[in-house]
């Protein structure tokens, strides 16, 4: 009994240091590109290493898995934040724009679509670190899982509420877990989504 005490408490403090770590090389890659050239590599990064752990190889080193994925990716990610924020910025002004005219129905128009738009977005970075297709690709792939797979995708968005409300709850868990333990459920869980994607993969491979 007390040996499987001792090792669940092992196996938790573990996990602890290895989200915190992979959470401070987030922030710190980020504030290096000044959050503007930052945070997308970085954010690619850290999903590159959360597929390693959701894989199974918590081994695998940390820092080298990053910073090689950081440099790789610094363009690509680049382009896809572009896409996902400039998307975003529209969507937002629509509303704000529809909302001044007092256009209900456009405001709810737009909320619709801003849902839709956030459950896609729940996906792209796992999509983005597990296959390699192009930006565009990225998105469609993004979603089509997304409506696909509409139980795993409920569980992303509630998983990202969690994390979410851990974050407001105390600023430790914005600097040590925000990002890291984000990735590592949105990953986990996106993987069950991938498992068609991947058969077809290999039978395209095959052919």
């Amino acid at each position: 009994m007390i040996h499987s005490v001792t090792n669940g408490l092992n196996r938790f403090c573990t996990w602890v240091m290895r989200l915190a770590y992979l959470n401070v090389l987030w922030i710190l890659f980020s504030l290096a590109g000044l959050v503007v050239f930052g945070l997308m590599p970085a954010t690619a990064a850290m999903f590159t290493v959360a597929r390693e752990w959701a894989k199974g190889n918590t081994d695998a080193p940390v820092f080298s898995v990053f910073f090689r994925t950081f440099k790789k990716e610094w363009r690509a990610s680049q382009i896809l934040g572009l896409i996902v924020v400039t998307a975003a910025l529209f969507l937002f002004a629509d509303m704000r724009i529809a909302a001044q005219m007092d256009q209900p129905v456009l405001v709810n128009v737009f909320l619709s679509i801003s849902l839709i738009f956030a459950f896609v977005v729940l996906y792209v970075f796992p999509v983005f670190s597990h296959f390699d297709v192009k930006i565009r690709e990225v998105l469609s792939i993004s979603f089509f899982i997304a409506f696909s797979r509409p139980a795993v995708t409920l569980l992303m968005a509630a998983g990202a509420v969690g994390v979410l409300c851990l974050v407001l709850f105390h600023v430790t868990f914005l600097l040590f877990f925000s990002g890291s333990l984000l990735s590592l459920i949105l990953t986990k869980l996106s993987f069950k989504a991938f498992r068609s994607m991947d058969q077809r993969q290999e039978k395209e491979k095959a052919a």
